[in-house]
């Protein structure tokens, strides 16, 4: 069988560290697989297809499609379960199972072969791509993007090296022992902390700089690709000696001595870094075995704990909290200079005051923000009435177990938002039928389960922002830009987008369309300028005009944010501002969209002119310190 030529980890230029945490995990499997993070372009899959290849060759009987142990084969492998123990056997490479972004619970667990079920009246499970990565490496791209379930599922199973599965009818457990291995570009948005812990050591890619290594990399890949044989054969040497030593060191492995005084080293490594719970210790004193027996020893020293804490504790590390010390403050923490946090909002003043007379024109840099948007509570349209199924969806369920069976009879009540809030669940209702037993094979009304539809709108949040003269103090823009950018790391764990449109200096312009990018819109706020009157009526025109635009390419669910203090030209003129108001109110309804007012004035005054402008637009209202709620502990 015709194989696609890999190119060979040997000849890989760098990544040092990124090849030591692979092998590190093929020696230990325990500690929890690699978090690769970096910029496109940097060999990431390259160097992990390029490990893959020199994995210790694993023992399979011939035609079976899940690389099962011979000794323990799957329970639901026909190949490995008629043929008898120690026949036929063959080596193969270990297997790398790429695991695609739009990956469904079904197809990474497993499900029922409903053609199966139909034509022979009896329960046939079909594996997913946990039982296909048995005994190698799951390779998640972009794991960042995947939904949250998936990665707990993908972590729950690296970890404890098994599979149990609760759908469609089965209750079954299937070992799936394999390296977890799944790459970021942390500008395309960041993993929760509680997901990044569940990695076992992280790695940081950094594009080449010099131009020698770049010419290198270039040739070799150019070689490569020109006699793709006759390079392999250049590297054969090099590749068997990373092999061996893989396989030596798995060996050794349970023959290293870890003594008390490296462990308490360990653990006092791990409290300096401030990390959560307990898991970096262990990863850590599993991580350092390794290394030990990757370099030929037989007992732990500082040295090798040296060699791997960066690994464990990079993805982990926290600040120290309030009143501790911090032995290793970050490089990154940008200077105190008296700065405090105000009031409940947890805002930070920038140090000069509100400017009497700003100039026309000013950047100000986002403030520090340690709020969340109360807003994005209610961000996703609600149904007005709740099903059996909805009220059942309240309750805990195992992951990979289908939502509660409704019965003959049960009624079904359609939400006003969707007219699919339940749909058929066939593989369970066929299960059900099958257990009665019945022959002839039928299904009746009773039999009939039904499942949640998992269908949700993307959400945008426009924010449309004032920058007008009256805006344009360092501590009234400051709050603001600080404010928005918080918001957006909440929007972006929400899996929604946001975007911004500015208003000042007598026009409105369109700053950031619709992303999820957080370097994107931090990159637009720090260039932010700020000055001149403020056409808000001519600002929320275009704004809708843009949302028809967006609107047309995409269904989404549109929120617009409007941060303004109020202060706009004529607003006292009641019948004017309320026929512009009008006008705008039903140009955005077009899209349609969510309005709120946030009210940007600091301090109380005797007209708040942001709440004029929200009762003109029929918006919610809310100051900037009540949007901004302290996130929970």
């Amino acid at each position: 069988m015709n194989t696609v030529p890999i190119f060979p980890l040997a000849a890989i230029v760098g990544q040092d560290t990124l090849k030591l945490a692979l092998s590190l995990n093929a020696i230990a499997p325990a500690i929890g697989g690699v978090l690769i993070q970096g910029e496109r372009g940097n060999a990431k899959s390259t160097t992990v297809r390029a490990f893959s290849d020199i994995l210790p060759r694993i023992a399979v009987r011939a035609h079976c499609p899940y690389h099962c142990d011979p000794a323990s084969p799957f329970s639901f492998c026909s190949v490995c379960q008629e043929v008898p123990t120690g026949d036929d056997l063959t080596g193969v490479r270990a297997p790398i199972i790429d695991l695609p972004i739009g990956a469904t619970e079904d197809r990474v667990l497993g499900h029922l072969d409903l053609e199966h079920v139909l034509q022979n009246a009896h329960q046939k499970f079909v594996p997913g791509l946990l039982a296909r990565a048995h005994r190698g490496i799951l390779y998640v791209d972009e794991v960042n993007l995947l939904d949250d379930q998936l990665i707990d599922l993908l972590l729950d199973a690296a970890a404890s090296g098994m599979v149990h599965v609760e759908r469609d009818g089965f209750s079954l457990t299937y070992p799936a022992r394999f390296i977890l291995v799944g790459t970021m570009n942390p500008e395309e948005g960041e993993l929760r902390p509680q997901l990044l812990d569940r990695f076992g050591l992280s790695v940081d890619i950094t594009t080449p700089q010099q131009v020698e290594e770049r010419m290198e990399i270039a040739e070799r890949r150019l070689d490569f690709h020109r006699n793709p044989q006759a390079f392999l054969e250049k590297w054969t040497e090099q590749t068997h000696w990373w092999e061996t030593r893989i396989a030596e060191a798995s060996q050794r492995l349970t023959d290293i001595n870890l003594g008390r005084d490296i462990l308490r080293y360990i653990t006092q490594k791990a409290l300096d870094a401030h990390v959560e719970g307990v898991r970096a210790d262990l990863v850590m004193a599993q991580a350092a075995q390794a290394y030990t027996a990757w370099r030929g020893g037989t007992t732990v020293t500082e040295e090798d704990v040296e060699a791997i804490s960066e690994l464990v504790l990079a993805h982990r590390r926290r600040p120290a909290p309030p009143g501790a010390p911090r032995p290793h403050p970050p490089q990154d923490t940008p200077p105190q200079g008296g700065a405090t946090p105000t009031g409940p909002t947890g805002f930070q003043s920038l140090g000069a005051g509100p400017s009497q007379n700003p100039p026309p024109e000013r950047v100000v840099r986002s403030q520090n923000f340690t709020g969340e948007m109360s807003i994005l509570q209610g961000a996703w349209p609600k149904t007005e009435r709740r099903s059996v199924t909805d009220r059942l969806q309240d309750k805990p369920r195992r992951l990979g177990q289908p939502y509660g069976r409704l019965g003959l009879g049960a009624r079904r009540q359609w939400p006003q938002t969707t007219k699919s809030a339940l749909w058929v669940h066939w593989p369970l209702t066929i299960t059900q039928a099958l257990r009665r037993g019945v022959q002839p094979f039928k299904v009746l009304g009773l039999d009939l389960s039904f499942r949640a539809a998992k269908r949700r709108s993307t959400v945008v949040f426009v924010f449309v922002l004032d920058t007008s003269a009256s805006m344009a103090s360092i501590k009234r823009l400051g709050r603001v830009k600080g404010a928005v950018a918080q918001a957006a790391q909440t929007i972006y764990l929400t899996r929604s987008r946001f975007a911004v449109l500015a208003f000042g200096r007598g026009q409105a312009t369109v700053l950031l369309t619709p992303t999820h990018k957080k370097t994107r819109l931090q990159r637009v706020l720090d260039e932010l300028p700020a000055g001149g009157n403020t056409p808000l009526w001519d600002g929320l025109s275009e704004t809708a005009e843009h949302l028809r635009r967006w609107r047309e390419k995409h269904a989404w669910v549109y929120h617009v944010v409007l941060i303004t203090d109020g202060k706009v030209a004529g607003l006292s003129d009641t019948p004017r501002t309320l026929a512009s108001a009008a006008r705008c109110r039903h140009a955005l309804r077009q899209s349609p969209v969510v309005l709120h007012v946030i009210d940007a004035e600091i301090g109380r005054t005797t007209t708040p002119w942001a709440k004029v402008v929200a009762q003109a637009l029929q918006a919610s209202y809310r100051t900037l310190e009540d949007w901004a709620v302290r996130r929970p502990s």
